[in-house]
């Protein structure tokens, strides 16, 4: 028995090894997304809430890596609560899912009330004018969500729109589901800015409960907010980038697993004598005879310029240098480390994964790990492993 189940890992890990090889050599590098950590982020997620209601966030396409990809993985942990974006990421969405409740961030200008109703959307209202409309257009007890500006002053009604006597009479109107706002400095939990948030929003809720004489449910956590303890967890919790690893405090220490790794090949290798430069402006000039690797990525695939000539990638464990400025959709690397024949064509090169974290590969780009997955995993074919 035993042996069978070593057997059977070995001919998964080959033939995952083969899908990867045939992806990159079509496409120049692919996505590894890993389901099983996926699912053990959504139970520490679990662990910490309160028995809140746990609602999903898959905006810009599941940040990245697929917006369907990762609602069919949370539906399986049975959540049947998701938040998009826009209303194209929620019909996209509800083609597919017809049994979840999909709550849609910015619903744009037009509000386009026809597509909200034919794909049975609940809309999250940013605004009063907003809210007027909705009164005057749809029929009674229709359920929508109302963000509060507790203080981040993006979208939202804020507290002084509540207390507006002519409003009073809109809220009184509506089937509210919950309320909710944004923390703008939950990652930092000794940040003040959390607790002040959280008091307006409190009192924002206090005020709704009075007019609509209803006990209206509230949601402010973010995927850093629910890490900030119970008093913030209340009603709906709303995690994103947390089922996906990305660490949702300042400890340096992830409690969260990682679940992405990038890989691109050896597409060419070449050697060059002292003196000669590689790539674009002659950025690089070579002190000695160098043995160089061609990568199949490039800035296309949002492997960024700011990572030219000091940037590094792994191969067989090994780091080795990023050389020249990176090209569209090729990148050259310093292999002098390497014995001769050691690296050959079409061999696999990490981008981040188990050398490197996401983390840390997005302090090298000088940004945060969001920004990175939603620029490189969008444009990358995805593996589930």
């Amino acid at each position: 028995m035993k042996t069978n189940l070593i057997m059977k890992t070995e001919k998964n890990n080959k033939f995952i090894e083969n899908k990867i090889n045939n992806t990159i050599s079509k496409h120049g590098a692919t996505l590894l997304i890993n389901k099983n950590k996926v699912i053990k982020n959504s139970i520490t997620i679990l662990k910490k809430i309160n028995n809140c209601l746990v609602a999903p966030v898959i905006k810009s396409d599941g940040y990245g890596v697929g917006a369907i990809l990762l609602t069919k993985i949370l539906y399986e942990c049975n959540y049947k609560d998701f938040f998009t974006g826009n209303i194209y990421e929620a019909i996209n969405l509800r083609k597919k899912f017809k049994n979840i409740n999909i709550y849609v961030l910015n619903c744009g200008i037009p509000f386009n009330l026809i597509l909200i109703k034919k794909y049975n959307l609940i809309p999250v209202l940013n605004d009063i004018s907003e809210i007027e409309f909705w009164i005057n257009n749809i029929k009674k007890n229709t359920p929508c969500i109302i963000h509060i500006d507790s203080g981040m002053n993006r979208l939202g009604i804020n507290i002084g729109d509540i207390k507006k006597k002519e409003n009073k009479t809109l809220f009184k109107k509506l089937n509210i589901k919950f309320i909710m706002s944004h923390l703008a400095c939950a990652e930092d939990k000794h940040n003040n800015m959390n607790k002040k948030q959280l008091s307006i929003f409190k009192k924002s809720r206090t005020l709704l409960c009075d007019i609509t004489k209803t006990n209206v449910k509230s949601s402010i956590c973010n995927s850093s907010g629910i890490w900030l303890g119970k008093n913030y967890h209340m009603d709906i919790v709303r995690p994103g980038a947390a089922f996906l690893g990305i660490n949702p405090t300042k400890n340096p220490k992830n409690l969260l697993e990682e679940t992405l790794e990038l890989y691109t090949q050896i597409y060419q290798i070449r050697e060059i004598n002292k003196g000669e430069t590689v790539g674009y402006g002659a950025s690089f000039k070579a002190s000695k005879k160098c043995n160089l690797a061609i990568i199949s990525i490039g800035y296309a695939y949002g492997l960024s310029r700011l990572l030219s000539n000091i940037g590094s990638v792994f191969i067989n464990n090994i780091e080795v240098k990023i050389i020249g400025r990176i090209s569209m959709d090729l990148t050259v690397i310093d292999i002098n480390s390497f014995k001769n024949n050691e690296i050959k064509s079409g061999q696999l090169v990490e981008i981040f994964g188990k050398n490197r974290s996401l983390e840390e590969f997005a302090k090298k780009n000088n940004t945060i790990s969001y920004e990175i997955i939603c620029k490189m995993a969008r444009n990358i074919p995805k593996i589930l492993i």
